[in-house]
């Protein structure tokens, strides 16, 4: 008997899906031919709505593509900053490699839908898919057959000392990220010293460049680079990890998913 990864599941739509936003790598000229592939595609055959940001238009080389000019005017657009996607996508497709999913979840700082990633990228951790056959895979998301693998993110809520003091109405900033946060000396040419808390109780103090908290999708990133181990997007984990540490005793922490770090 197997046990159920409570982070896989089966994608369950419950009314068909209507609106797709389509991002793709930025300044890559390989991507512009499979983009243009799949919107005409999903305007024509799937008859969806397509969101597109406001860059994509201004593109001239998209511009002087004949199979794009046709379906320019159907698309919809948005402004990043100014414009809220919230309740208005019902799925996401991605073309480029894992920086241009990692820039999906930051345009969504509620909950994310889901997201199909397809690699044209230079990195490919996150983005599963090949463009190949696309209609094919697609057509498979749009009915429900496919298996929906779900990530954690951090929390991560800067309060800045002025912020702290004041009685200031201005709300501290606060973002929901896929990766990591990296605390770090930034241009000094000194040691940082971190004092780390977990739940509000002491665990260590970090000297050396930085420290890095990961999520278990970030594992794979700076952390891995840093010298951490790759954890399973399935653990329930999160991941403190030192930039170059002066010291011979400090490894990469594993912690548990929902605790609340504090770097005063």
């Amino acid at each position: 008997r197997t046990i159920q990864d409570p982070a896989s599941q089966r994608l369950t739509w419950y009314k068909p899906p209507l609106t797709v936003l389509v991002i793709k790598k930025v300044r890559d000229v390989s991507v512009l031919q499979p983009f243009t592939q799949l919107v005409k595609w999903l305007i024509e055959e799937k008859h969806m709505v397509v969101f597109v940001e406001q860059t994509v238009m201004d593109d001239p080389l998209l511009l002087s593509n004949a199979s794009f000019t046709m379906v320019q005017d159907r698309l919809m657009t948005f402004r990043d900053g100014k414009d809220d996607l919230t309740d208005k996508i019902d799925f996401i497709i991605c073309l480029g490699g894992d920086g241009t999913l990692l820039y999906a979840s930051l345009l969504f700082q509620q909950s994310v839908p889901p997201v199909m990633a397809f690699h044209l990228g230079s990195l490919g951790f996150l983005t599963p898919f090949e463009f190949e056959n696309f209609q094919e895979q697609v057509t498979n998301v749009l009915e429900g057959h496919a298996a929906l693998t779900l990530r954690s993110r951090l929390r991560c809520i800067i309060v800045r000392k002025n912020e702290e003091t004041s009685k200031s109405s201005k709300a501290p900033t606060n973002l929901l990220v896929l990766n990591e946060v990296v605390i770090d000396r930034g241009p000094s040419p000194y040691l940082s010293n971190i004092d780390l808390f977990l739940d509000g109780k002491h665990i260590t103090s970090v000297q050396g460049d930085g420290l890095i908290v990961s999520t278990p999708t970030g594992s794979t990133a700076y952390a891995v680079a840093a010298g951490a181990s790759m954890i399973h997007p399935s653990v329930p984990a999160i991941m403190v990890t030192p930039i170059c540490p002066h010291s011979l005793s400090f490894r990469p922490i594993v912690v548990p998913a929902g605790v609340e770090l504090k770097v005063p």
